[in-house]
């Protein structure tokens, strides 16, 4: 059945065009037919150059024939993978696009609710009985796949990703993309029925089998890492590695999983192995070939979500062996994906921007060995500092919210408490304070006591949560991220100038000779670099 919340995709479209000033006639030198934004889920800036001299694939090609920003950055604090795809996607921050985080809370009939940033009850997984459906309905502008099918509508936007976030949320808002992702208790690459009411043949057969033969190939994960390179990473043997249970290469699903019979434990083994992201880029291919994307005279729209070191970041940590060997893989598969779009599209016909959703904090443990501040907040700590809370705010009306942000501030992982008025007033003079205001949207709240107007930061290198390691903090091992453009019209060089990460929509459109909405908070880059 098909949804009755779609947004029809002509009505969009001229909401879209209607805003747009940057009306313009596409180059007649260039004919750009295909926008390809990539997205690598947990790719800090320091990574990304940490490991330049290996690559040998698709990183180094965007190195050698692209334009490369070094100091580019997300504007704004609480840097989780929800909150980034979108700010790439729409040039906007959080305070404009409401993404506020992976989940928030409302305050909804006088009880605060729980919301997933991409769930939505009234839709459903296809062909996944009793799964949570997704969809952009929590996304509050219009995104650059919207723009693309606002100006033809003859064109196509597509999404594959490993997470749903990332492919609903790099997808815009229109119900008339094809948007795809990778959900591991079934094994399989699924849509939501806000998108669609059948799979295509095209993804029932590529899920029948070609992914089928990824899940084969790789029930070991071995290194491939050359051993003169291995000094890049260090040592593979850090026991708070991966929950201090096997840390070392090999990986081999069965030494790893309780239940070695039950498929839905493989695939969601395998899919925090670098093996996902060769199976993203081959749905990517898949969707060129069934959909003649980039080969027709318009311009369509592809955005691919590589979800993998994010995976194995948050295990093993970005510094570790099986983080290179990820990079590695992942810089191999790109260089794949380009060559194919090299012969199917043409060199001169596509324009690709590469970037990540955020960045992440090494391992406190790893931290501390190189005498730089660690500090993991364990669970015990959690509910032991909300019980305190709780507690102040049981007191007398007056001095009540003192005592609770006392209680807060007392923590020695805590080095701010702001409140919601200052994240709802002017912008503050104060940089992390202001970065925090860009992350809040008015009535979707983040945090553990943010039910109580009251909102974190932690000290720096301080992390808290289930992972090994995690990002979400405005430091700049957060928020600073790769970000290179390839393609006819970009002029290839280094760029030492900041730059936001909201700028990478309107230079793609720009780019791609694409109409798009006034009031944006990013701006085509390279033009303004003439």
């Amino acid at each position: 059945m098909r949804s009755p919340f779609r947004i029809p995709a002509l009505a969009l479209g001229l909401l879209a065009v209607a805003g747009c000033s940057q009306l313009f006639q596409r180059e007649t030198d260039q004919d750009v037919r295909l926008v390809v934004l990539i997205s690598v889920d947990q790719f800090p800036h320091y990574l990304y150059e940490r490991y330049a001299s290996v690559y040998t694939g698709g990183l180094k090609r965007l190195r050698d024939q692209g334009r490369i920003y070094t100091d580019a950055v997300f504007e704004y604090a609480e840097t989780w993978t929800s909150a980034g795809h979108p700010t790439m996607s729409t040039g906007m921050n959080p305070w404009k696009h409401g993404i506020a985080g992976n989940s928030w809370y409302e305050h909804v009939d006088g009880e605060w609710e729980s919301v997933s940033s991409v769930a939505d009850d009234r839709v459903e997984i296809l062909g996944v009985p009793g799964k949570t459906g997704r969809s952009p309905k929590n996304l509050i502008v219009s995104g650059l796949a919207d723009w693309v099918l606002a100006a033809d509508s003859q064109a196509l936007a597509v999404t594959v990703s490993g997470k749903y976030t990332a492919s609903v949320l790099l997808g815009g808002q229109s119900n008339a993309s094809h948007i795809y992702w990778y959900e591991d208790d079934v094994g399989r690459f699924v849509t939501s029925s806000y998108y669609r009411d059948v799979y295509p043949d095209w993804v029932t057969r590529f899920n029948d089998e070609a992914l089928q033969s990824f899940h084969a190939a790789d029930s070991v994960w071995e290194c491939t890492v050359p051993q003169e390179l291995r000094g890049l990473a260090r040592r593979d043997d850090a026991d708070y590695e991966n929950y201090g249970a096997n840390f070392t290469f090999p990986h081999r699903f069965a030494d790893e999983v309780e239940d070695i019979d039950d498929p839905a434990a493989y695939y969601d083994w395998w899919d925090h192995t670098p093996a996902l992201d060769g199976a993203i880029l081959a749905l990517a291919r898949e969707a060129v070939t069934n959909l003649l994307l980039g080969q027709q005279d318009k311009v369509d729209y592809l955005g691919v979500g590589l979800s993998q070191l994010d995976r194995v970041g948050h295990n093993f940590g970005p510094i570790s062996l099986e983080q290179l060997d990820a990079v590695m893989h992942l810089d191999r598969e790109l260089a794949k994906f380009f060559e194919f779009l090299d012969e199917v599209v043409g060199s001169d016909n596509y324009v690709v921007a590469l970037t990540s959703d955020h960045g992440v904090v090494e391992i406190p443990e790893y931290r501390l060995e190189l005498g730089e501040p660690g500090r993991l907040v364990m669970s015990r700590e959690v509910r032991e500092a909300l019980a305190d809370v709780q507690e102040a705010a049981t007191r007398p009306r007056d001095g009540r919210r003192e005592a609770v942000i006392q209680a807060v501030k007392d923590l020695d992982y805590v080095a701010d408490v702001i409140t919601l008025e200052q994240l709802a007033g002017p912008e503050s003079s104060d940089s992390f304070v202001a970065l925090f205001q860009r992350s809040y949207y008015p009535g979707r709240v983040r945090g553990p006591i943010a039910r109580h107007g009251l909102f974190v930061r932690l000290t720096e290198g301080s992390h808290g949560g289930p992972e090994v390691t995690t990002h979400g903090t405005p430091y700049l091992y957060d928020r600073h991220v790769p970000l290179s453009f390839m393609g006819p019209g970009v002029r290839t060089g280094v760029s030492n100038d900041p730059v936001g990460i909201v700028d990478v929509a309107p230079t793609l459109a720009r780019l791609g000779g694409l109409p798009f909405p006034d009031g944006l908070e990013g701006r085509p880059l390279l033009e303004s670099e003439d």
